[in-house]
């Protein structure tokens, strides 16, 4: 499942990336590695407010809770939601119909397991001028907005297709990195649910990635962010750079 992304850009190439300015100025916090589970700041345009990005935390608030109370209680790991099983979940269903967004990204971390032991590798496009250098894209997302105008937001996954199967080997799942050509229809206003599962079923984007293994950031003492994406030797005889 993703739980770690990537974000080091900048508001002009956001705003260039997706034709749309942000809600206002100053909003964006670059991170070479933003860690799900501490329910950072993360990047979207919502259903509800197309014309504009907006900051959201990581990690969907059901509507009958608040954030400080939800991400505190623990009960609920809402950074991914399920394609095969949005639709009849309490949590997700009402925000894949009505609450669909685009989360911007450039990168994204997943687990290859050897054994008992993972080590992880970095996603990215491999138009890329380089892994340092990368470009934009966007997760489909889902989002509820709080009382106070606040957005929550979980990235949708599908089943991984053939590169994601060597990268994610155990669970065999993948974030929907949305073609551009699809990104304003998944945005775009109320959609009958075949249409929704449709666009989850063949969404995928036609860009190829490239993903290589990096250090295991959880257990590196005083790390440097920026170092979380070097490559670095495989745990096992895999290609140093996998590309679909």
């Amino acid at each position: 499942m993703c739980y770690q992304k990537s974000l080091y850009q900048s508001e002009i190439n956001l705003t260039r990336y997706i034709k749309k300015p942000p809600i206002e100025p100053d909003i964006l916090e670059p991170y070479h590695l933003n860690d799900g589970f501490a329910h950072n700041m993360v990047y979207i345009v919502p259903m509800d407010e197309p014309d504009h990005w907006y900051p959201a935390s990581w990690g969907l608030v059901p509507s009958y809770s608040d954030a400080e109370t939800f991400y505190k209680e623990g009960r609920y790991n809402t950074l991914n939601a399920r394609d095969d099983k949005i639709f009849d979940s309490r949590l997700y269903s009402g925000p894949i119909r009505e609450g669909r967004c685009l989360v911007f990204a450039d990168g994204f971390f997943e687990p290859h397991h050897i054994g008992k032991q993972s080590q992880p590798y970095f996603c990215y496009l491999e138009k890329s001028k380089d892994y340092l250098d990368r470009e934009i894209f966007t997760f489909a997302g889902i989002c509820n907005k709080d009382r106070s105008g606040n957005y929550s937001v979980s990235l949708i996954t599908v089943k991984a297709n053939p590169l994601f199967e060597k990268v994610h080997n155990k669970a065999q799942r993948m974030p929907l990195v949305l073609d551009p050509g699809m990104e304003n229809e998944w945005i775009a206003g109320t959609q009958p649910d075949p249409v929704i599962r449709d666009m989850m079923n063949s969404g995928f984007t036609s860009k190829q990635f490239l993903a290589h293994p990096v250090i295991n950031y959880r257990l590196k003492r005083n790390r440097d962010l920026k170092e979380t994406s070097k490559v670095v030797e495989p745990a096992e005889p895999l290609d140093p750079f996998m590309e679909l």
